[in-house]
């Protein structure tokens, strides 16, 4: 997992050298850093799916109480909603920096 972190930090490295002009420190720029890295941060929330899902739903069938089974799950979504809003925000910021970065090396 580790070596796939480096990537993503590469990717959005890159979509800030690319968008630097479009990743601005305003409302309407943090919000377009914010949509491009999560739809970067899809794919990864997608593997850890993959990769927790099998593992979690044995755990789960393991219970025999509608409810709990119900309580388990939501709370596993609520879980993976908060990694993929965490992973978002975090990666957006790097992306904002290095946008920050480009702006003041070139004319303005």
């Amino acid at each position: 997992m580790q070596m796939q972190t480096v990537w993503y930090v590469l990717i959005h490295i890159s979509l800030g050298l690319i968008g630097w002009k479009i990743f601005t420190f305003t409302n309407q720029g943090v919000l377009a850093a914010f949509a491009a890295c999560a739809g970067v941060q899809a794919w990864p929330m997608y593997e850890m799916y993959r990769i927790t899902w099998e593992k979690f739903d044995n755990m789960r069938a393991k219970k025999l109480a509608t409810e709990y089974r119900k309580r388990e799950t939501r709370a596993y979504w609520m879980r993976m909603g908060r990694l993929y809003f965490f992973r978002s925000c975090a990666y957006a910021l790097l992306t904002l920096f290095v946008a920050w970065l480009m702006r003041g090396v070139g004319p303005q």
